[in-house]
């Protein structure tokens, strides 16, 4: 009688085989996931770029750059003038100056529903009658780095509105940064309510930055509070002048990339940085070149001045785009000076024309403070 013999893989054969494919599938995922994050960050740093762009064509229009938040009042149709337009003043409101450029962005139909709200301008946190500027979510605006993302159906006004992960860099200045009422209230290329002459940024265009990149967390559902939320788009209340004006009581509070529990016990943590894309006021739009990217960003008090830190999920650094729009990728470990020592003034203080004190990274955004920096400080 005949036997007929079955050829096949033994078991071990095949467990062999298969502990060989996963051993191949992890050496290669991190080299994937590298080149996906590799063709992420030069889309992040194309879009800086572009509205890098739209700033200065805006400005080739006016003759002007755009103010850091300008508009008038919402819903006060008494406030839309201001009479002191020599030093190039605008109305005061909280619009970002991506309202300001949409028509650069050729985003014309979506600044022109923003316009017909006039005389009854939309409060940047109203979510009322699902107002579709507010709700869109312009893509160049984005960085695909970022995981974060508008919520469609949400109702609040952060989860429920288009974000932005660039920002105006509003320079060194800690004290006051916030202040729309001066036209010196900080040292950087942008501040609210003023629109700067580029012919005002004497440090030199290929050497002042105008927009630095910030990241979003990923949901507000995440809640806010210790623990909970990355240095990534997240603010610290820290509820003390002292843990501000000397920006390393702000740095302290960094444990990797999360702020460390046992130091802010004392505050608040909240959501912020680059949630409402369309929102200039200076906790949700605005960079300071003072800690290093991927610092944390803190505040004095909630809503008030502080430090506020560029910031992406690329984890060693971020973009920036100068006013010669040349974009550069600066990483966490650029020389950013003593941050124990006090920052400049604004309002043009005794300290308000000092070298920044924050190393090439306060020099690279302060438009005339006469401070040099060099590439080697960023490499």
């Amino acid at each position: 009688m005949t036997r007929r013999h079955r050829s096949g893989f033994t078991l071990v054969e095949l467990l062999v085989v298969i502990a060989i494919i996963g051993i191949l599938v992890g050496l290669l995922l991190p080299a994937v996931q590298a080149a996906r994050e590799a063709a992420r960050r030069m889309s992040c740093s194309n879009n800086i770029r572009q509205m890098g762009l739209a700033v200065l064509n805006y400005e080739s229009a006016y003759k002007r750059l755009p103010a850091g938040r300008q508009g008038p009042c919402s819903y006060n149709p008494w406030s839309v003038d201001d009479e002191d337009l020599n030093v190039g003043r605008v109305g005061v409101n909280r619009y970002s100056l991506f309202v300001s450029v949409l028509p650069q962005m050729e985003q014309n139909a979506l600044y022109d529903q923003i316009q017909t709200q006039r005389p009854f301008f939309r409060s940047t946190w109203d979510m009322q009658g699902n107002f579709t500027p507010w709700r869109t979510q312009i893509a160049t605006l984005r960085c695909p780095s970022d995981p974060g993302k508008l919520n469609p159906d949400a109702n609040w006004d952060f989860d429920g509105t288009g974000r932005v992960n660039y920002a105006a860099c509003y320079g060194d200045t800690v004290v006051n940064v916030n202040a729309a009422w001066h036209p010196a209230a900080n040292r950087g290329a942008f501040q609210g309510r003023y629109a700067r002459r580029l012919a005002e940024l004497t440090d030199g265009t290929a050497y002042t930055i105008l927009l630095g990149e910030i990241a979003t967390t990923p949901s507000q559902n995440l809640g806010t509070g210790a623990g909970k939320l990355r240095i990534q788009g997240a603010r610290w209340e820290a509820a003390g002048q002292n843990n501000v004006k000397f920006p390393i009581g702000c740095k302290r509070v960094q444990l990797g990339d999360r702020y460390n529990p046992a130091m802010v016990n004392n505050g608040d943590l909240w959501h912020s940085q680059g949630m409402r894309w369309h929102d200039g006021d200076y906790n949700h739009g605005s960079i300071q070149t003072i800690l290093p990217p991927n610092s944390p960003s803190c505040n004095e008090s909630l809503w008030s001045w502080g430090v506020s830190s560029a910031s992406s999920y690329h984890g060693s650094g971020a973009h920036v785009v100068f006013a010669d729009n040349n974009v550069r990728y600066i990483p966490n470990s650029v020389d950013a000076g003593d941050p124990s020592r006090e920052a400049p003034e604004g309002i043009d203080g005794v300290r308000s024309n000092l070298p920044s004190p924050y190393g090439a990274w306060g020099a690279m955004g302060t438009k005339d403070a006469g401070d040099n920096w060099d590439a080697s400080s960023i490499e």
